[in-house]
């Protein structure tokens, strides 16, 4: 009790050194503080915007597949997702899948009637099925019409929109019949009338969806001729030998000279087949992603899958790296700060050798001199970092409820564009302040040992 007394009387008396130091704890403080849970915050809000918009936790897609599918490129053609209605009922027999949406992504022309005739317009989509694309992922923000609940057709974006009457000439407008024009098999091209059923916004990562349109995946099943021969329609020996066929290259090979039985042509029945070449899986709990994707791997179906950072391309990486560059910045920033406030400490703690010297020969012990200056210190840091947490809550519970601004590009590329919703959490004070004490102490003890080495009459001649 007595030491407290004499280290707050010794900071009362010295006002201009401890508000330095203050505002140098406080600054720092606020800067770790706001820059840990702004980079925290900007991880959290970038996985969540890539997951619940885009591609789920994780993406389920063929496994002969030469590259990962992404919803964020395009990269056709690629192979259809096989045995899917088998992929579609194990995930949905699984208690930890909230959601399973299948859809592909290409390319075709949409031919609209113009005054100078007719003009074929460039058209990148996505083939969807609507009602569970739209329950699942609310990325699409509708500006007229709806998400084709009115009937099968196709979207279109605000931007493609204004694009198509800027350089066409060409205003598509909800309720607008069209021509959808796809190639087909021998380099044919096939036709097929639709309509528009609506306009639509994206609400992330509008850099790329923008570009972005959506057929409901009937359409785009006719549009290049997705067909197949119907379960039943085959001999039972030729099923069964296909299905094996698609485990492995040898059982090809033996199909061929396996005795499968005739085939009638006149009783094959076709159905149409979707052509969706990635399932997007949702889950109820992130954190079972890996046991669920184990799990899927051991059924034998010949799928792979990919984690949502693997799936999102470039744009996780982007993100990371930013993450990245704010948390290097605002480490270098702190410790600057923790150096000039260490600086300072020292030089306040050598001034006052003489004071130490005096201490010393009044009979005070090292130990004694030793806690003295600490709990100096400690008092005066702990107190001002508390200060500075203070501001800094009120900086982030401000900020978590109108989010922070970031520069366009930053932001798109960060969590998809818009302000960053700031997460308040516990981690970012606890580092802040173990970091205050214990550049407290280190800036305290070296030079207090030094000075108490000196004896007294030297220390106290240096007055």
């Amino acid at each position: 009790m007595i030491g407290f007394k004499i280290a707050l009387r010794s900071l009362l008396r010295r006002k201009s050194r401890v508000v330095l130091i203050a505002a140098l704890v406080v600054f720092g403080t606020l800067l770790l503080v706001v820059g840990t849970t702004l980079t925290r915050s900007a991880g959290i809000a970038s996985r969540a915007s890539i997951i619940q918009n885009f591609t789920g936790d994780f993406i389920v897609y063929a496994a002969r597949s030469n590259e990962i599918p992404s919803p964020f490129s395009f990269n056709t053609p690629l192979p259809v997702v096989p045995d899917l209605d088998k992929v579609k009922a194990w995930l949905s027999a699984q208690p930890e899948v909230e959601a399973a949406v299948p859809f592909a992504q290409n390319y075709s022309l949409i031919s609209v009637p113009a005054k100078a005739g007719t003009v074929d317009l460039p058209f990148i989509y996505y083939a969807v099925d609507p009602a569970s694309y739209s329950r699942t992922f609310q990325n699409v923000r509708m500006v007229e019409g709806d998400f084709m609940a009115s009937g099968p057709g196709v979207l279109i974006s605000r931007n493609q929109q204004k694009h198509y009457e800027e350089r066409y000439g060409v205003h598509l407008s909800v309720g607008q019949p069209v021509t959808l024009l796809g190639l087909g098999d021998g380099g044919g091209v096939n036709a097929l009338r639709t309509t528009v059923r609506g306009v639509f916004e994206p609400r992330y990562y509008a850099n790329v969806f923008n570009y972005i349109n959506f057929m409901d995946a009937a359409s785009y099943s006719q549009v290049y001729n997705f067909t197949g021969v119907a379960p039943g329609s085959l001999p039972r020996k030729l099923e069964q030998g296909l299905q094996a066929a698609t485990q492995s290259e040898d059982a090809i090979f033996a199909l061929a000279g396996s005795d499968t039985g005739s085939i009638d042509t006149s009783t094959l029945k076709s159905e149409a087949v979707s052509g969706y070449t990635m399932v997007a899986v949702r889950l109820k709990d992130h954190g079972t992603m890996e046991v669920v994707r184990a799990r899927l791997a051991s059924q034998g179906l010949p799928v792979k899958t990919a984690r949502w950072d693997e799936a999102s391309s470039f744009f996780a990486r982007i993100s990371s790296g930013i993450q990245a560059f704010i948390y290097f910045a605002t480490a270098l920033i702190v410790l600057v700060v923790a150096f000039i406030f260490m600086n300072t400490l020292i030089i306040s703690i050598t001034e006052r050798t003489a004071e130490i010297g005096t201490m010393r020969a009044l009979g005070g012990e090292r130990s004694f001199i030793r806690n003295l200056f600490l709990g100096e210190t400690l008092l005066l840091n702990v107190a001002a970092a508390v200060a500075g947490m203070i501001a800094s809550l009120a900086l982030v519970l401000v900020f978590q409820r109108t989010g922070l601004p970031l520069p366009e590009t930053v932001s798109m590329y960060l969590v998809g564009g818009g302000p960053l919703p700031m997460i308040l959490s516990a981690g970012p004070f606890v580092v802040a302040l173990v970091v205050v004490v214990a550049v407290s102490i280190l800036a305290t003890l070296l030079p207090v040992r030094v000075a108490t080495r000196i004896t007294p009459l030297a220390a106290m001649s240096d007055r």
